[in-house]
């Protein structure tokens, strides 16, 4: 029998959906073409801004990138029949380290907004 947590006694009507619920139900059902689009408009704006000088909108840029990547990857294992190949692996890989990579850059891109706000932030 499972462990019953806190929020399994909670009524349906205040359980809601979690922002990483929200982003794969996104990636899950949505059209791919929108997806397509995160990396179609991130990748020429992070190169862009990144080449001007300009490295917080250039991590923005990476950050939606690695978002349309990580849906896309996702979308892949959701939709593709189960399997144990090479190609699988892989695909699995890229999901982890492009979430990964959304995650830390919106993060950091958070932590130095909030360090500014303050007046003591590491980057002028």
């Amino acid at each position: 029998m499972p462990p019953i947590r806190a929020a399994d006694n909670q009524p349906a009507a205040l359980k809601e959906p979690t922002l990483g619920a929200v982003l794969t139900n996104f990636a899950r059902t949505t059209v791919p073409s929108r997806i397509y689009k995160l990396l179609q408009f991130g990748i020429p704006f992070a190169l862009d801004f990144g080449l001007h000088g300009y490295p917080r909108a250039a991590a923005c840029g990476v950050a939606l990138a690695a978002l349309g990547a990580w849906g896309l990857a996702d979308r892949w294992l959701f939709t593709a029949p189960r399997r144990a190949d090479r190609k699988a692996t892989l695909v699995r890989y890229a999901r982890v380290i492009s979430g990964t990579l959304a995650t830390g850059t919106s993060l950091a891109l958070a932590i130095e907004l909030f360090l500014r706000l303050l007046g003591n932030a590491p980057i002028s």
